[in-house]
């Protein structure tokens, strides 16, 4: 789910993946929630997972190893400091064969309103090791009137607990899942966490009901085998930690959503978290077909190896990752692949899409990779090989296009948009041309399509045609005359 780029700091919808392109640098992923204390207002609770394999191991000398990350957390308003929090998290102790990832949780009580949030993380045992600063842009709603619903947590473990400390809330320890983005396929569950305010006796009575369940992302229909009811006393604040069975749901994405519902069945307050769910992939089964099936199907017909093998590759813009893993290993040596195990291959990748006309769906797709070779292929490259190709195989046409090869200061660029790909709405891909040929553009950037290269510095690198860029912290590029990129990828026409 997060691809990690060669640039120091890397960010991902909820959650912010710091890593530096050094090997030794640590690999942590951040996220943060915010809740209400009444009276005092909005806290800002933030969380770090800090990869056990990402940092150096100090070995005691008896083969238990320890590390030591040093993490700084400022809250700016302009350029005043409104908070902030310096501390050294120690890991807890490895083994050779046991190395573990570890969290650090940190709770900021501050007035609503938008903030730079500026986070500096250092790993004390490598003396080679730069600081790594990032600046989060984190905005704080102030508490709303009446009954409000906090961030939705999800959560690893919890237990109660008559102990108070870092992982302690509402009488409970518990570990969040800090990058929360995805239910993966093994879980049959998901626990949550969150906390529902001003819903008290004079408001809801003595009792209200909590109903929460997962909604299709897309068109909010509810998913019913994950809905459960909570009836919950009334209060100023009520705690809400529950399971929410999962094991039924396919892939796609959905909101886990959280109604706080009155006697008179009215909705008072509603929260969602967006949440992807994965399911495993089914890698090809080639053994239920026949010598005698294969030699009797339109796959038959293509019985020149070289052919066969070229059509093969120009599927992998579309194949899942069981299939590429194929592609790569057992498929990958021409020589050596046999022209009818490269026959069963193709025919059983169109029937496992579309049984009832196989035939007619790889044609459909051929004329779609003939079209992407006469538009995008290069000398040095098949149209499906780029990566303009591979984005309109796998996303189908844009609806729309800028395309902008000469301007000022800038490489070459070309952005698409989308109004729907796949399950997701307003995608948008930028490439460019570094090598000014406007031959093979580059994908540097994408917007709302998980998966594909996410880069916020895309525009910085548009400008270093003549402007070299220093600045590794920098998102937004020096103004130029006629530079018209931000505007084109926020309004494309």
């Amino acid at each position: 789910m997060i691809q990690k780029l060669k640039i120091n700091l890397i960010f991902f919808i909820a959650s912010l993946v710091i890593a530096s392109s050094a090997i030794a640098s640590p690999l942590a992923i951040f996220n943060y929630k915010i809740f209400y204390i009444p009276e005092r207002g909005p806290v800002v609770e933030t969380y770090f997972d800090i990869s056990g394999q990402s940092v150096v191991l100090i070995d005691n000398g008896e083969g238990v190893l320890t590390s030591r990350v040093e993490i700084t957390m400022i809250f700016k308003k302009g350029e005043e400091i409104v908070t902030f929090d310096k501390k050294v998290i120690d890991s807890p102790e490895m083994t050779a064969n046991n190395i573990v990832d570890f969290i650090d949780i940190a709770r900021f009580i501050i007035p609503s309103g938008d903030y730079e949030l500026e986070i500096h993380i250092l790993d004390l045992n490598d003396p080679t090791e730069d600081k790594q600063v990032t600046i989060l842009e984190i905005s704080v709603p102030p508490a709303p009137g009446g009954v409000f619903v906090s961030d939705i947590e999800l959560v690893s473990a919890f237990k109660k607990t008559d102990e108070p400390g870092m992982y302690s809330k509402s009488g409970y320890d518990i570990l969040p899942m800090v990058s929360d983005d995805e239910l993966r396929s093994g879980m049959n569950e998901v626990v949550f966490y969150a906390e529902i305010y001003g819903a008290t006796p004079e408001v809801v009575g003595d009792m209200f009901l909590a109903r929460i369940y997962l909604a299709d992302a897309e068109n909010d229909e509810i998913v019913h085998t994950t809905a459960i009811n909570l009836r919950r006393n009334a209060g100023n604040v009520v705690p809400i930690i529950n399971r929410l069975p999962i094991s039924e749901v396919g892939a796609g994405n959905y909101n886990i959503v959280i109604d706080v519902i009155s006697r008179e069945n009215e909705i008072l307050a509603s929260q969602k978290l967006l949440v992807a769910r994965s399911v495993p992939e089914k890698p090809l089964n080639l053994d239920d077909l026949t010598d005698k099936e294969i030699a009797e199907s339109w796959v038959n017909k293509y019985d020149n190896k070289a052919v066969l093998f070229e059509y093969f590759h120009s599927l992998r813009p579309i194949s899942n990752k069981s299939e590429l893993f194929v592609m790569d290993n057992s498929m990958r040596n021409f020589e050596e692949v046999e022209l009818r195990y490269l026959q069963r291959y193709f025919y059983g990748f169109w029937q496992s899409r579309e049984p009832e006309k196989s035939e007619s769906a790889w044609l459909e797709y051929k004329a779609k990779v003939d079209l992407v070779q006469s538009e995008f292929g290069t000398r040095n490259k098949r149209g499906y090989e780029t990566d303009q190709g591979r984005i309109y195989l796998k996303y189908d046409s844009p609806n729309q296009i800028v395309d902008r090869p000469n301007e000022p200061s800038s490489y070459p660029y070309i952005i698409w948009q989308y109004y729907k790909a796949g399950n997701y709405n307003n995608v948008k891909f930028v490439f460019y041309d570094p090598t000014l040929l406007r031959q093979d553009y580059q994908l540097i950037h994408s917007e709302n399509m998980p998966g594909e290269i996410t880069n916020y510095r895309w525009q910085m690198l548009l400008k270093e045609r003549d402007t070299p860029q220093k600045d590794v912290d920098r998102t937004s590029p020096i103004e130029h005359y006629g530079g018209r990129a931000d505007d084109y990828f926020n309004n494309p026409r």
